[in-house]
């Protein structure tokens, strides 16, 4: 499978499936609604205004918003299980159980938090040494020594990207296959590093497509909303946007997941030809 096969499966995947399209629409607005109802007006500053004139936020509003936004993480956890799964089934045999959303969104919930909580871990390990290693060269006020220090860690920076780019398919791989949390990430380093460039240009391609889509949403929302109070203008960007995140979500979804089956296919068809 290529990659415009790919983007041609997701599309096709979400426009055929609506209603997993409105389950995540909703999720996306409920959390729109209560961030613009957390977040107290006038905190968000107006374009052009004095970056003087932004009033500091209010310490329980920081509260309400970092509560919220670590319940909103939780609860996505359980979305992504739920939306994988029955993604899977409709790619696999056609069919979307929405019935078994639920059921999916539990059974996957502590095995897709562990696989976060493992890659966020590793990218903090090499975040430290990183910048660890700067600091080490910052007391000798030495331009060579300082240099090299900043190779070296954009060098271990730029590892650390490649190692998280070998991991990407690891949700895949843990629900279409049924696996634990380091079983899928080695399954997904093994996929991705038959296939690095065209998992790679998928996912850009796939970025530049939601950006195009974005900013020509955008620009027509604000058209439509210049005349609107700020408050409904508000509303009416909130909706649009909890609508294409809703949409795009399955479309990337689908198109990772139809391409890791494919090359999981085809990995497995070798392993049997080979044996």
């Amino acid at each position: 499978m290529g990659m415009l096969e790919a983007i041609k499966k997701g599309f096709g995947v979400a426009s055929r499936n609506l209603v997993l399209v409105f389950v995540l629409f909703i999720f996306n607005l409920i959390w729109n609604m209560v961030n613009m109802t957390v977040m107290p007006a006038g905190i968000v500053p107006a374009p052009g205004a004095d970056a003087g004139q932004i009033p500091a936020i209010p310490p329980e509003a920081a509260f309400a918003t970092l509560a919220f936004s670590i319940l909103f993480i939780l609860v996505s956890i359980f979305m992504q299980g739920g939306s994988l799964a029955v993604v899977k089934d409709y790619i696999k045999i056609g069919e979307m159980k929405l019935s078994q959303f639920a059921s999916y969104g539990l059974k996957y919930y502590l095995r897709l938090l562990g696989l976060g909580l493992v890659i966020i871990l590793l990218i903090l390990i090499i975040a430290v040494i990183a910048a660890l290693i700067v600091a080490a060269t910052a007391p000798l006020n030495n331009a060579i020594a300082t240099v090299i220090a900043s190779i070296v860690a954009i060098a271990i920076g730029l590892v650390g990207i490649y190692f998280v780019i070998l991991l990407v398919m690891s949700p895949y791989a843990m629900v279409s296959d049924e696996t634990g949390v380091i079983e899928a990430m080695k399954r997904s380093m093994r996929v991705v590093k038959k296939s690095f460039w065209k998992i790679l240009l998928l996912l850009v391609l796939l970025v530049l497509i939601a950006i195009g889509i974005g900013v020509l949403i955008g620009i027509i929302t604000g058209l439509l909303t210049a005349a609107l109070p700020l408050k409904a203008g508000q509303i009416v960007i909130g909706v649009v946007n909890s609508l294409f995140n809703g949409y795009f979500g399955i479309v990337m979804m689908a198109s990772f997941m139809a391409l890791y089956l494919a090359l999981a296919g085809q990995e497995k068809t070798v392993a049997q030809k080979v044996f």
